[in-house]
């Protein structure tokens, strides 16, 4: 009738390791576990602190059961050897018989944030799983049936077994008992008659016939006589018939003691249990696991094993990227072959970096986290689980030095419902657009990481164009793969504190969308084109009217369509330029480099440059000729173009900083060909 309340606290404490250790598993976590049959306990190694004047060690002296000290030595070196733990310095092993692993703090460091760590890194605490599955006797048959049983089902299995073992072990007892009585009297009938005995054995011809006549003569069975032929001439002095009368008494006492105790279950139980304690006063040693013991809870915060120290994060067009201590020229990074970079940010490591995808989502990850080498660096998959073909299109970090400044006026036009500045720009293929706060984005995500604009599912092509950071002062330039181009305030776009679709950016027509995309201050930065004929024209925003969101904006080709948009890597500059330059075209200003088409040319036809009326122009005309309608005359620039179809994004050199610490926003961006 006993409850399990009853038997898990005064009876049964919980399970008890031999390695010691600190069980951090709740009594009601216990009960529910024995309840179940299933489950997991957690057991934590104890450790202490010693010190000596100002130095001070952690000593560990236990461990979880399974755990192989040389192992969680060596496991603890290595985070310490990395820097992952930088409260400590070194550690020792100076075990003997007993454990004994020192672990030396740096000075002015909290050992609780130190364990913390090897608490969460590294097999010092664990977690054991219960699983009370046995196999149960089924009545009337020799195999047992496998059942998860509760702690009260245990014990019953358990008692019941052992009930079943003394029962048998008595009943064997007091059957050799009653076996020996039945030959001790034989013994004293013979003796008492003793003379009579002798003479029948002699005058028999045999044993068997002795034995014959004995039975005959004193009503014994064969084996009693059987045992009075064998016994020796001694046995019939008579001191060893005394004795074998005082056994004979004994013996009957003891049987009748066993009768007793096989007539009543009472007494039975009582032996069972008489049994048990001796087996524990005589096997029994102190408990080792301690149970109940108050533990701290230590928070594990991330934060408290990054070092903070600058650095420049670097990310390629085709999605790798890397960290570096120092940064100098654009040139001098190392990227893989066809591959190039597409994003310099400062940053320290303390912060996080946000990369988005053309699938909408935003991965995220502590700048710490990233590999640091003057080499190659690693795909960002590594960390992440991207889709087939799924292509960076911005990168940013959470260091205050890489994003906007955004000025009192644009802070106080925020409406207070909408998520505060600074915001995030994407646009879409299917001609969508929203803005949206990194708010949402700084703490680091999953594999999976974290939508920030939905596609649309009807438009096969669909996908993110680019994304950019704004300072809410920005023109959004967009030209769509057939020749149009539209310029509108980033105002006009509607902030989002969730993901969604956005609102319409530009009103497409048949198959066309959007192909170019970028935020620009200065209405003389263009975008710089490239036509299906092979040759580049620079679109400047000042050749055109600023209008309204959602139109469908200028053509600029008569004929023909885009097959390529030039753009220079993001580079945030933390030096104040000594003069700040000219704003022009692209490939003609570039700091490194010439620039070159995403898109190789597959027509050497040249491009001629028309007037706003679309009448060719002398240096150009000719039948066939593509007609540009940006307002005036149009700058025109021979294109490198690469050899390959369908391209890696390539870059003209990076564009200088506005300032210390200020945010320089790339102004092109471009895409693939259909």
């Amino acid at each position: 009738d006993i409850t399990l309340e009853q038997v898990v606290g005064p009876h049964i404490k919980g399970p008890d390791f031999p390695t010691a250790g600190i069980m951090l598993t709740t009594r009601e976590e216990l009960l529910e576990i024995y309840d179940e049959g299933r489950g997991a306990v957690e057991v934590r190694g104890a450790w202490r602190l010693e010190s000596e004047g100002q130095k001070k060690w952690i000593v560990i002296d236990s461990s979880p059961y399974g755990v192989n000290k040389s192992t969680l030595v060596g496991d603890i070196a290595e985070h310490i050897r990395k820097e992952k733990v930088p409260q400590l310095l070194d550690i020792r092993d100076e075990s003997t018989d007993e454990v004994r692993v020192v672990l030396e703090l740096k000075r002015g460091s909290n050992p609780e944030t130190a364990m913390a760590y090897l608490l969460k890194r590294t097999a010092l605490q664990s977690r054991f799983n219960v699983n009370m599955t046995a196999l149960c006797p089924v009545e009337g048959s020799d195999v047992g049936l496998p059942q998860r049983l509760g702690l009260l089902q245990v014990l019953r299995q358990f008692l019941d077994f052992r009930f079943e073992v003394v029962q048998r072990r008595l009943n064997y007892d007091l059957a050799q008992l009653e076996r020996r009585i039945h030959i001790l009297r034989a013994f004293v009938i013979i003796f008492n008659a003793l003379d009579e005995a002798i003479r029948l054995i002699r005058e028999s011809e045999s044993k068997s016939d002795a034995r014959e006549r004995l039975m005959t003569r004193f009503e014994l069975d064969w084996e009693q006589a059987e045992a009075i032929l064998e016994t020796k001439l001694y046995r019939l002095a008579r001191l060893e018939i005394d004795a074998i009368e005082r056994e004979l008494a004994e013996k009957q006492a003891e049987a009748d003691k066993i009768r007793a105790i096989l007539g009543s279950k009472t007494e039975l139980w009582a032996l069972i249990r008489s049994e048990l304690v001796q087996i524990a006063d005589a096997y029994g040693d102190p408990r080792r696991t301690a149970v109940g013991v108050e533990v701290k809870e230590i928070d594990f915060s991330a934060e408290d094993y990054i070092v903070d120290e600058d650095a420049w994060v670097m990310v390629t067009r085709q999605g790798w990227f890397k960290r570096q201590k120092s940064y100098t020229d654009l040139s001098a990074i190392r990227v893989r072959d066809g591959d190039e970079v597409g994003w310099v940010l400062p940053s320290s490591t303390k912060n996080s970096l946000i990369v988005f995808t053309d699938q909408g989502r935003a991965y995220t990850v502590r700048v710490a986290d990233i590999p640091q080498t003057t080499g190659y660096g690693e795909p960002i998959q590594t960390q992440f689980d991207f889709d087939d073909g799924e292509t960076v299109v911005g990168a940013i970090t959470s260091d205050p030095r890489c994003l906007p400044e955004i000025s009192p006026e644009v802070m106080e036009a925020v409406p207070d419902e909408d998520p505060k500045p600074p915001y995030a720009v994407a646009v879409s293929r299917a001609g969508k657009c929203l803005r949206f706060s990194l708010d949402g984005f700084v703490d680091p995500s999953t594999v999976n990481g974290r939508m920030f604009m939905r596609l649309d599912g009807s438009l096969a092509i669909d996908a993110v164009v680019r994304v950019f950071m704004s300072d809410g002062t920005e023109t959004v330039s967009l030209a769509t793969r057939e020749g149009r181009y539209l310029l509108f305030d980033v105002n006009e776009i509607n902030v989002l504190s969730g993901p969604g679709k956005g609102v319409m950016a530009a009103k497409l027509t048949g198959t066309d969308f959007i192909f170019g995309f970028a935020l620009t201050t200065d209405r003389m930065d263009g975008l710089t084109v490239e036509t299906n004929r092979g040759r580049t024209e620079v679109i400047r925003p000042n050749k055109f009217k600023v209008t309204s969101r959602g139109g469908k904006g200028r053509e600029i080709i008569k004929r023909g369509y885009l097959s390529g948009v030039f753009f220079p890597p993001i580079e945030v500059s933390l030096e104040q330029p000594e003069e700040e330059d000219e704003p022009g075209a692209l490939g003609e200003e570039g700091t490194s480099g010439e620039a070159t088409s995403v898109i190789a040319s597959t027509d050497s036809e040249p491009l001629s440059s028309l007037d706003p009326d679309g009448e060719p122009s002398a240096e150009g005309a000719g039948e066939g000729a593509d007609v540009l309608s940006d307002g005036s005359p149009p700058e025109t620039a021979q294109s490198s173009a690469p050899e390959q179809s369908s391209p890696p994004e390539q870059s003209s050199g990076p564009r200088p900083g506005q300032g210390s610490g200020q945010f320089r926003q790339a102004n092109l961006f471009g895409d693939d060909e259909e």
